[in-house]
C-alpha cells in the first residue's frame, strides 16, 4: 500500500501545484493591476509593487487552498482515470475504502503545508508588505507589532497602541517638545474616531510638564494630524490576516474591555477549521472522479471542480456574514459549510461501485 500511495499522492501534488500556479499567478495578476495606480506617488515604484504583490502571495494561497485543493485532486485523480489507471487499481484487489484512505493520506500532508504556509509565513510577510508600503509612501509613518503606530507631526509625536479593523484607533499617546527638544506635553486618549473630515479624541487626560505637571481631563478633543483614514487602513490588520495565536490573543484582550468580538471569533474558529475543510474538498472529489465524471474530459472536471469550489466559497462568506447578524455563535456559522461538505460527500461516496 505504501507503493499505491506514493504514486496516487504523487498525481494529486502534481494536479495541486499546478492548480496553484494558475490561481496564484492570476490573483497576483489582479492584485498588481489594482497596486499599480499607487506607482509614482511618493517613492513608490515598480519594484515595490511587484515586492508586495509577492509578499501578499501566501496570505492569498492560503485563502484559496480549499478550492485549490479541490480542483487538484479532481485533476490528479481525473488523470488516474482517463489512463484507466484507477480501474487497473481496483481490478487488483483495491477497495474503495483503500482507494479513499490512501488519497486522504495525501490530504494529511496538503493541510500540514497549507497550516505551515497559512499560520506561520503568511502573517509575517503580509505585515513586512504592508510595513514596507507605508514606509515608501509615508516616510514620517513607521509600524512596529510590539509599540503600535508611531508617526510624527511637527514637534508631536504620536503612539497609537492599536488599530481596530472599522479604522478607529485605541490607546493614543501625543508626546509634545519643545523646539529645543524638551517634553511639554503629554496626551492621552482612550480611542479615536474619524466623522469624515476630522479625528476627534476620547477620554483624554492632558499633562502639561511646563505647569507642575497639571492634568486636564476632557471628554472629547478635535484633533489635527496628518494621519489620514486612508494610511490607518493601511496599516491595519484584517483578522482573517492574523495567525490563529495572535486573534486568540487579541479576543482576550477585547473581552476584557468590553468590545465586541464577533468578527474575531469568526475569524478565529474558520481558521480552526480550515484543516477540516480542505481534507473535506479533497474527499468530496474522490466520489466526482470514481462516478459521475469517470469518463469526463479535463474541462468538464476543471468546470465542476471550479463552480463546487466558488459555490463553497461563497456559502462560507454568507453563512459568517449571517452569523454576525443573527447572532449565531461562531463556531457553527464556521463550521456549517465545512460540515454540509462532509454530509454531501458520504452521500456522494454510497453511490460509488
Amino acid at each position: 500500500m505504501k507503493i499505491l500511495d506514493r504514486y496516487i499522492g504523487k498525481f494529486i501534488t502534481t494536479g495541486v501545484l499546478s492548480v496553484l500556479v494558475v490561481l496564484s499567478a492570476l490573483d497576483a495578476l489582479i492584485n498588481f493591476t489594482s497596486e499599480s495606480d499607487y506607482i509614482g506617488q511618493a517613492q513608490y515604484t515598480l519594484w515595490h509593487a511587484i515586492g508586495y504583490v509577492l509578499l501578499k502571495m501566501p496570505q492569498q494561497m492560503y485563502e484559496l487552498f480549499p478550492m485549490i485543493a479541490l480542483l487538484g485532486t479532481m485533476l490528479g485523480l481525473g488523470t488516474l482515470a482517463n489512463n484507466s489507471e484507477l480501474i487497473v487499481i481496483r481490478a487488483a484487489g483495491v477497495t474503495t475504502l483503500q482507494l479513499v484512505i490512501s488519497i486522504m493520506k495525501t490530504a494529511l500532508v496538503l493541510v500540514l503545508v497549507a497550516l505551515f504556509v497559512g499560520e506561520v509565513l503568511a502573517p509575517p510577510a503580509l505585515q513586512y508588505a504592508k510595513l514596507k508600503r507605508v514606509k515608501v509612501m509615508a516616510s514620517e509613518v513607521s509600524l512596529n507589532t510590539d509599540y503600535g503606530l508611531w508617526a510624527r507631526d511637527g514637534e508631536t509625536f504620536i503612539n497609537v497602541r492599536r488599530v481596530e479593523t472599522d479604522g478607529r484607533l485605541t490607546g493614543i499617546t501625543l508626546y509634545r517638545f519643545s523646539a529645543l527638544h524638551e517634553l511639554k506635553e503629554i496626551t492621552r486618549a482612550g480611542h479615536a474616531k474619524h466623522d469624515g473630515n476630522s479625528w476627534y479624541l476620547y477620554k483624554v487626560d492632558i499633562t502639561d510638564l511646563e505647569k507642575n505637571l497639571a492634568v486636564r481631563k476632557l471628554k472629547s478633543m478635535q484633533w489635527s494630524t496628518l494621519l489620514s483614514p486612508d494610511l490607518v487602513n493601511v496599516v491595519s490588520v484584517s483578522p482573517e490576516n492574523l495567525a490563529i495565536w495572535n486573534l486568540q490573543s487579541y479576543i482576550g484582550y477585547l473581552e476584557e474591555n468590553n468590545l465586541d468580538t464577533s468578527l474575531y471569533k469568526l475569524s478565529f474558529w474558520s481558521k480552526v477549521f480550515m484543516p477540516v475543510t480542505i481534507a473535506a474538498m479533497v474527499f468530496i472529489a474522490i466520489p466526482f472522479v470514481l462516478g459521475s465524471l469517470r469518463h469526463a474530459g479535463i474541462g468538464q472536471r476543471i468546470l465542476t471542480g471550479f463552480l463546487g469550489g466558488l459555490v463553497f466559497y461563497l456559502v462560507n462568506r454568507l453563512s459568517g456574514q449571517m452569523g454576525i447578524v443573527y447572532g449565531i455563535p461562531p463556531f457553527i456559522s464556521a463550521g456549517a459549510p465545512t460540515l454540509l461538505v462532509l454530509i454531501f460527500s458520504l452521500f456522494f461516496m454510497r453511490r460509488v461501485k
